[in-house]
């Protein structure tokens, strides 16, 4: 047997069941019911208390085509005799079904029942009615006498009851509805209490129901417009919001709370044509969802169908009374047919065993019997007590199906995502090591090539030359291009992140305008920072946003053979607008609007290159809040503007830019990180080998590198901006390296480094470079200003530990050398000075003896000192420096005679003052020697020693020749070089040396031609 047809049978059965089970369960609720005959209903067995209301059946009086009063209702019974009907039911095979009619009911009741408050409830009386209790009006729908109005809406009323026997006078009116008329469904009679739980317990589940649909549809509605490929959830969407419109014309009735005022014209065309919409869209519905199981021909003739009833209801009211009775036949099957024909597919889809099926087959046994139990209230008075909850059932079922489907839809695209997010995973390491292997090459090609033009041996033609400058420029634009596929295609996998922070426009603009004018110091472009000094931070990533800058820079200098290219920064409210303007080639309009295209050139001399700058500018500026613009003319230039927010508005309005979290402050103390801050300049406690000065602009970063560095022995001393490093570098403060962050406000860190190397050598004070940047032109940067080393943020604090030690060990390599100088200085004995000393003491022993004696005991003195193992010592007290001057003195004036005056000036309490040892003994010989000992009238030299605030200042004062203002400069420049010429001598060089090294102070000359020469020791106090 073929499917259709074992689906066939299996609908059949369902059907079948179904419709006997719940037919007696409904007679089976009737069948112990008092029930009236010939206008008399018995009552008085009854239990309202136990058993509950009562539904007035049986045969009633009838008097068609009349509304008879209470009293005369009596008269005519008794003069013709009355006709019977049954009720519920229809007027139709009494009268014409538009007319007007009354029934009439006498009920008897247990005396005991009487001064009760009773109630009625009515369902339906077509379409008008009214109730007369014992001669009074308790209840009316619509208005049955003229003017007729038909509304056909359940209604409650309340009254008291007689012992014995009362009448209940029902009239009815129908002027406008053809296919039925009458009492159509029952009335409940019961106490006011149980009547009202019975209209309450109808209205709340009328509009449960309602709403229910309602959400329902709208919520498959709302799905589809997220999912326009499945139509099915259109369909199903608007099944349901069409069930919940003809719900609300059914039962209670409940459109009338909405809509009170609606005629009935308008209400029975709303009833069918939700009915036969509702049908038409499950038909789709079924097409859609289970199209395997619909065929196309049967379903597209169905909604033709469907159609053509709808057009039907929607036209004038004629069209009813044409029809005649039959038409809510019509009405009815059609739409009970979508229904009926669901089950079969359900059942059809769950014999293939399709996902769900246990769903689908509950689903048709619910659609089944809320089919039946829609046809049993139109065409039969059976009622039933239960909830009705089949239509619940139905929906949940469905729903239950599609988030099957949904959530077997979403582990398939779940197994597709880890398949995809593997490949991905291949292809970001393709493409890394593909990068790599590109880096290296190309590093190769552009360091050979600038290898070949620096070969001073084999010079190349000035073509030559040109065609390497071009191969170098040509891989070095191929190794950008690297760095920004690699951005791109981090950017659109969402795996590059920003971390917002403070930064200094100017600062950064500053950076990237030198890295550039060093790169292109050959072409003919003047690079200008119009960015003022007072201008507010931005929020950005610090990284990135030098990375925004340099790329808008470098886009400038594609286009610009000669001209300038000017950086100028405004503040907008709470935005900050930063321009980058060129004298180049400018854009057409078109060109314009494709320049955040990625990979399109705008042709010109770089025609062959594929425009990545731009479009990595403003993903990462949209990852930052921020936006760009271009303002461009051909031939007349460029102009990009880029908008960031401030970091004051975003410390207000907006969450804060700095991690949030605790951290331990320098005194050791937690804090929340948010607004963390601490005095500075900050010094550690603790005597340490070395000192070390970190500047960075951000306390969470010179907490994080003070904890590192000061396990390693050393002192630390934090400053905030580059003005304070200077400050503190020219306070005379022995500092063994600084630590620089490159990216500061006011002073950036390349340009406190330039200060630095005016006065200090590499191995005199190195600088460590720490910055975020990344891109190799800052590290050329750095080296160029004259950093030691470079390490990127983020770091790792060992590698931060591993880099300081080794600078700190140059450093004290540099200090061994001078040592081994001080020791070849302290062991120079010149065989001259030692002639001439000897020859001086044979001459006095001709003629004073006792001086040849003390000539020969101070140039013992002086031997003994030069090779005093103390001179080793990185300090000797400042009595026995003093000592050895005076030996060194009385051993020239035994020479020079009346030609040499030598005067002291010493402070108190300055014996014991450590001082490095062989510090002014060759000062004052200097003075000796170069400074009056030219002169043939001689001269006088002046030592000074004296205790200031902070220092003690030693001076050697002579009265000679002198130098000029180009000699004195040219011997300030070489006491700074680092190779020692034997015209300067090693003694005046090794002491600017110690200098240097011990406190970072140095040699200070000042002179005059004949007004002889000054120089100035300043040692700070420990």
């Amino acid at each position: 047997m073929g499917r259709s047809w074992k689906a066939a049978g299996i609908t059949l059965l369902i059907l079948a069941v179904t419709y006997v089970l719940l037919l007696k369960l409904f007679t089976s609720e009737e069948s112990g019911a008092p029930s009236a005959k010939r206008g008399v209903l018995d009552l008085t067995e009854w239990s309202f208390a136990g058993d509950g209301p009562v539904m007035l059946q049986g045969e009633w009086e009838f008097y068609p085509g009349e509304l008879v009063d209470p009293g005369a209702a009596a008269q005519a019974a008794t003069a013709s005799g009355p006709e019977w009907i049954d009720v519920p039911g229809t007027w139709l095979h009494r009268m014409n079904a538009i007319g007007r009619a009354t029934y009439r009911l006498r009920i008897e009741l247990d005396g005991r029942e009487a001064n009760r408050t009773f109630g009625l409830k009515t369902s339906s009386i077509q379409l008008a009615g009214r109730i007369v209790v014992n001669g009074e009006v308790v209840g009316e729908n619509g208005s049955v006498d003229k003017p007729y109005v038909g509304k056909n809406k359940p209604f409650v009323s309340y009254f008291r009851l007689r012992p014995g026997t009362n009448e209940i006078l029902v009239h009815a009116a129908n002027l406008e509805f053809p296919p039925s008329s009458g009492i159509k469904q029952h009335i409940a009679f019961g106490y006011s209490s149980d009547i009202a739980g019975l209209r309450d317990q109808g209205i709340a589940y009328d509009w449960i129901s309602f709403t229910s649909f309602l959400i329902m549809g709208l919520y498959f509605i709302g799905l589809y417009t997220q999912r326009r490929e499945d139509f099915s959830l259109l369909a199903f969407g608007s099944f349901c919001v069409l069930i919940a419109v003809y719900t609300s014309t059914s039962g209670e009735r409940i459109i009338y709370s909405l809509f009170d005022g609606m005629p009935f014209w308008l209400f029975v065309r709303v009833q069918l044509m939700s009915a036969v919409a509702a049908g038409v869209s499950m038909l789709l519905y079924l097409l859609f969802a289970f199209r395997p199981y619909c065929p196309q021909r049967f379903a597209y003739a169905s909604l033709g169908a469907g159609a053509t009833l709808f057009l039907i209801a929607a036209g004038p009211l004629t069209g009813f009374l044409e029809l005649g009775p039959n038409t809510l036949i019509l009405f009815t099957g059609y739409a009970t047919f979508p229904l009926v024909y669901g089950t079969y597919v359900f059942v059809s889809a769950a014999l293939d065993k399709v996902e769900g099926s246990v769903y689908l087959v509950v689903a048709a046994l619910a659609l089944n019997g809320y089919a039946l139990l829609q046809n049993l209230k139109v065409y039969t008075a059976l009622e039933h007590s239960f909830i009705p909850f089949e239509p619940f059932l139905f929906l949940l079922m469905i729903a239950l199906l599609m988030s099957l489907r949904f959530s077997n839809a979403f582990r398939k695209v779940e197994e597709l995502t880890g398949s995809l997010i593997k490949m991905d995973e291949l292809k970001d390491d393709f493409l890394a090591r593909t990068s790599h292997e590109f880096k290296t090459p190309l590093h190769g090609v552009m360091n050979i090539a600038q290898s070949m033009l620096d070969d001073e041996n084999e010079p190349l033609t000035a073509g030559q030359q040109g065609k390497l400058r071009l191969l170098a420029g040509i891989a070095g634009r191929l190794t950008q291009l690297v760095y920004d596929i690699l951005d791109l295609s981090k950017l659109k996998q969402g795996q590059l992140t920003v971390q917002p922070v403070a930064v200094d426009v100017r600062s950064a603009v500053e950076v990237n305008l030198r890295i550039y004018s060093y790169l292109l110091k050959d072409k003919r472009i003047d690079f200008v920072n119009r960015v003022p000094g007072e201008l507010p931070f931005a929020l950005a990533d610090e990284v990135r946003f030098n990375q925004i800058i340099g790329n808008l820079i470098d886009n400038a200098v594609k286009y610009t053979e000669q001209g300038s290219i000017e950086v100028s920064a405004e503040a907008r409210e709470d935005r900050i607008a930063i321009s980058v303007k060129d004298t180049g080639t400018g854009m057409s309009e078109e060109r314009r609007r494709a320049a955040f295209e990625p990979f399109v050139s705008f042709g010109g001399r770089e025609a062959h290159s594929v425009g990545l700058g731009l479009p990595i500018v403003r993903q990462l500026l949209e990852l930052q809040n921020g936006d760009i613009s271009i303002a461009s003319r051909e031939g007349e230039g460029t102009e990009v503007t880029v908008l960031l927010p401030t970091a004051d508005s975003a410390r207000t309005g907006k969450p804060s830019a700095e991690p949030q979290g605790v951290g331990v402050s320098p005194g050791g103390k937690l804090h929340p990180m948010e607004d963390y801050s601490f005095k500075t300049p900050f010094y550690s406690d603790g005597p340490g080998h070395h000192t070390v000065l970190i500047v960075d602009d951000h306390f969470p970063n010179l907490t994080i590198m003070m904890d590192a560095i000061r396990p390693l022995g050393c002192d630390v001393i934090a400053v905030k901006n580059g003005y304070e490093a200077l400050e503190q570098i020219g306070s005379n403060r022995a500092i063994d390296l600084v630590v620089l962050d490159l990216m500061m406000p006011g002073l950036s860190g390349t340009e406190v480094c330039q200060t630095i190397r005016r006065s200090f050598t590499l191995l005199e004070l190195p600088v460590l470079m720490v910055t975020a940047a990344f891109q190799a032109q800052d590290k050329l940067a750095a080296f160029v200003a004259g950093a030691n080393d470079f390490l990127p943020k983020p770091f790792d604090l060992a590698e931060l530990k591993a880099r300081v030690k080794c600078l700190l060990d140059m450093k004290q390599s540099l200090g061994t050398a001078i040592e081994m100088e001080m020791a070849f200085l302290q062991s120079q004995i010149k065989p001259h000075f030692l002639y001439n000393v000897l020859n001086s003491i044979v001459a006095l022993s001709y003629t004073n003896l006792e001086s040849s004696r003390k000539l020969t005991t101070d140039l013992a003195d002086y031997l003994r000192g030069s090779f005093r193992f103390s001179n080793t010592h990185r300090r000797v007290p400042f009595r026995q420096e003093l000592e050895f001057v005076r030996t060194y003195v009385s051993i020239e004036q035994a020479r020079f005679k009346e030609r040499l005056r030598m005067e002291y000036e010493i402070g108190d309490k300055l014996s014991e003052i450590g001082v490095p040892p062989l510090l002014l003994q060759p000062l004052v010989e200097n003075a000796i020697r170069h400074g009056i000992g030219g002169r043939i009238e001689g001269g006088a030299v002046k030592l000074t020693a004296k205790e200031t605030q902070g220092a003690y200042v030693f001076s050697v004062e002579d009265d000679g020749c002198g130098m000029t203002e180009e000699a004195l400069e040219e011997l300030k420049g070489r006491l700074n070089e680092q190779g020692g010429e034997a015209p300067l001598g090693v003694g005046l060089r090794n002491i600017h040396k110690r200098l240097k090294y011990e406190y970072g102070s140095e040699l200070r000359l000042e002179s005059a031609p004949d007004a002889g020469t000054t120089v100035t020791v300043v040692i700070p106090k420990q």
